[in-house]
């Protein structure tokens, strides 16, 4: 936290910056919290080209440094920590499902705190990926409809 963090976090910014340019890569600033310093409190960017993934995914996790900030008159090393996320974007792909050959559809009673109608009203929808052995259950609302 703080200003000096804020001025790591966009030493770190600006150093990913030179090295995918220095790699032929595009980086894309999608958002950024400037701080008064000079720095970044967050800051979110999109990097692609080829093998970007690959080589920035080990950079991922707490960057930490000690040193003796601009902001500090009175000469006082200082810590600061960053975290560094590193996502792979999904692709887009196209997926076919046949209803009645993948999918099995069980309904059942919601279960936890829910007023009069959770023990009667069989809302809880719990859907199967037959393929793949996916399960994926919803009892949030009061509708089996709204579930699906």
């Amino acid at each position: 936290g703080g200003d000096e963090a804020a001025l790591f976090a966009g030493d770190l910014f600006r150093m990913y910056q030179r090295y995918a340019e220095g790699q032929g890569w595009r980086v894309e600033l999608i958002s950024g919290s400037s701080s008064d310093a000079g720095g970044f409190k967050e800051v979110v960017a999109s990097v692609t080209g080829s093998g970007v993934f690959a080589k920035l995914k080990f950079e991922a996790g707490v960057h930490r440094v000690q040193r003796v900030p601009a902001t500090e008159a009175g000469g006082r090393i200082h810590t600061s920590a960053a975290t560094v996320a590193v996502l792979p974007e999904a692709e887009e792909v196209d997926v076919r499902i046949d209803e009645a050959k993948d999918l099995r559809i069980d309904v059942y009673r919601s279960s936890g705190p829910g007023g009069q109608s959770v023990n009667t009203t069989d809302s809880a929808v719990r859907i199967t990926h037959l393929p793949t052995g996916l399960v994926v259950i919803q009892q949030d609302e009061k509708s089996q409809h709204k579930n699906k």
